[in-house]
């Protein structure tokens, strides 16, 4: 994949792309990753799509952000439409799995005339941002030490590293050495840590909510990919999305809350199905 960096109103982002000619298509990832969870999707994806995948600093980032005070989701969602604007892509079909389906979201109320297309693939959606099972993260980040505790909480291998019956997030688990690169950042750079406390304790569900009439006029081909054994985003969510966007959920039973990573197949044909009808 070629490799640039585009500046955004979060400071510089390193971006990766293939592909060539035909729709372009973003795929953004969420809270403690980077573009690397989509890496099974961009292989699935044919030639003739191009594909654009940001690393955000969204706390596995290697160097800490210019101004910490714009580290909120609207402003990581304006920074889609500078990473658009920095690839010459006028519009795209967005794609999102986590925190980084939030930013779509926001960013495709900011600037529907943007979109393409959209896919959802498990992620927080209204009033669930943060999603139930980490409502009090917001608040608990901001307390001394907060953030070192949970890096050393999701560093347990268990969690989401290894798979098995206490990795909530997924199926196959990341292994060890992929977890250790991403928390190695915030681990050993105390800058770091503040820019992914600073988002964390940034994040309230009333920008989600304020954007459902937008997303509700969108008018663009759109899909939802939801895990149905998800523990962490609901599924009764996955099933209101789609209706505010005209769309069925596809529904994956070896999947659970990074469905790019359990399934990458999966994702793949949708985005190639939402891609080829905007181009229709």
């Amino acid at each position: 994949m070629q490799e640039t960096t585009v500046p955004t109103r979060v400071g510089p982002v390193r971006v990766r792309q293939t592909g060539r000619g035909g729709p372009v298509v973003l795929l953004v990832h969420g809270l403690l990753l980077d573009g690397r969870l989509w890496d099974g999707v961009v292989d699935a994806l044919p030639e003739d799509v191009r594909v654009v995948v940001p690393d955000l600093p969204l706390g596995a980032h290697r160097q800490a952000v210019p101004d910490r005070s714009v580290l909120t989701p609207e402003h990581a969602a304006g920074a889609l439409l500078d990473v658009l604007d920095g690839v010459d892509a006028p519009t795209a079909v967005l794609v999102g799995n986590d925190t980084g389906g939030a930013l779509v979201q926001l960013a495709a109320a900011a600037a529907p005339e943007r979109v393409a297309g959209l896919v959802l693939a498990g992620c927080d959606a209204f009033e669930h941002f943060p999603p139930p099972l980490l409502r009090p993260l917001p608040r608990v980040v901001r307390l001394p030490g907060a953030g070192r505790v949970l890096l050393r909480v999701f560093g347990v291998p268990r969690l989401l590293a290894e798979p098995g019956r206490l990795n909530l997030f997924t199926v196959r688990g990341f292994g060890r050495p992929l977890v250790a690169d991403l928390l190695g950042p915030a681990r050993t750079d105390p800058a770091v840590r503040a820019d992914l406390t600073a988002l964390i304790a940034a994040v309230r569900p009333d920008p989600l909510l304020a954007a459902v009439p937008a997303l509700e006029r969108l008018g663009v081909p759109a899909a939802v990919v939801w895990g149905r054994r998800d523990r962490v985003f609901p599924p009764r969510d996955a099933e209101r999305l789609a209706r505010v966007l005209g769309t069925e959920v596809t529904w994956l039973d070896d999947a659970l809350t990074f469905v790019p990573w359990d399934r990458p197949d999966a994702v793949a044909r949708a985005v190639r199905a939402v891609a080829g009808a905007a181009v229709a």
